[in-house]
């Protein structure tokens, strides 16, 4: 749906659809030519507040009571969140919890990435669509109100939170089902638990938090390297408690521990150091991953490998 108001308000709203346009219109005619700017600038400002109002009492009933007290997160952390995130032009940021729309208006004003902002509390969707129009951002953000567990996310690249811990926890699951790998997480204040953070910031008493959605990457996955001495064997064997990983190696030779391991988004690395013929050996892996096939290059030092080689393992 689109509410528009004369050619300057264009922003996407849920539920209902607002005939702002023609009302404006028949003013503009009635007033005509005589209208002073002072008197336009006072008319577009009272429709402005009339569709926020009517947007507010749309109809739609809320279907779950706000469980969060509404603070507003620092416009400082905001941009802290946003700097540590990386944000770009080609992100979608869902602000799950969106308050006045500050997460989503200041990604889309300062760095182009688009915007969904959600939150159940209608006052807060009408003060967030204001928001949008004053910053010039109506192109690039919506705003809907509704329960944010109902919400499918499935296209955020960015998802930003100011909630409770017990929500953090309730919402973990979807996060990690729902985004895709590399996707990124952020929250002011509370974290998640056992699944730790990739980054933490802390400005005065303000804590705020940084995750990548990590990829599925536990089990055995195995490749092979030709040499002089023909093709041998390897395989890895992981265990995984989200982004973070270990393993161990079985060599043509012996089993060793996979050192430096580690798991971004689905950019998987690890280091196996070994000793085929009594001289120590080191063979960097580094790939991405795609369901159940790494792709990438291993880099060796020495011995009958030595050089960087494409590498493909499978699980």
């Amino acid at each position: 749906m689109r509410i528009a108001l004369s050619d300057f308000l264009c922003t996407s709203v849920s539920k209902k659809e607002f005939p702002i346009q023609s009302s404006y219109r028949r003013l503009r005619e009635k007033k005509g030519a005589e209208m002073k700017a002072s008197e336009r600038k006072l008319w577009l400002t009272f429709l402005v507040v009339g569709m926020a109002s009517i947007l507010g009492s749309s109809g739609s009933s809320q279907t779950r009571i706000p469980e969060v007290h509404y603070e507003p997160t620092p416009q400082l952390i905001v941009e802290e969140l946003l700097k540590m995130a990386e944000v770009n032009q080609n992100d979608i940021l869902y602000d799950l919890g969106c308050g006045d729309g500050r997460f989503v208006i200041t990604a889309a004003k300062k760095y182009g990435a688009r915007g969904v902002g959600i939150d159940i509390d209608p006052q807060r969707i009408k003060e967030s669509v204001q928001n949008a129009y004053i910053s010039g951002v109506t192109d690039k953000v919506k705003f809907i109100e509704g329960d944010l567990f109902d919400m499918d996310i499935r296209e955020a690249t960015l998802v930003s939170l100011f909630l409770l811990p017990e929500l953090n926890l309730q919402l973990r699951p979807r996060l990690l089902k729902d985004l895709k790998p590399g996707s990124r997480v952020v929250s002011h204040e509370f974290d998640m638990a056992d699944w730790q953070p990739d980054k933490m910031g802390r400005m005065g008493r303000n804590k705020y938090y940084f995750w990548v959605v990590p990829t599925d990457v536990a089990g055995q996955w195995s490749w092979s390297l030709s040499s002089a001495r023909g093709e041998e064997n390897f395989t890895l064997s992981l265990v995984q408690k989200f982004q973070e990983i270990d393993g161990k190696i079985t060599t043509p030779i012996q089993t060793v521990s996979a050192l430096e391991a580690y798991l971004i988004g689905n950019q998987i690395g690890f280091l196996l150091r070994y000793r085929p013929s009594g001289k120590t050996v080191e063979m960097r892996y580094r790939g991405q991953v795609s369901e159940n096939t790494i792709k990438g290059t291993v880099e060796v030092n020495a011995g009958p490998y030595a050089g960087k080689h494409k590498w493909v393992a499978k699980r």
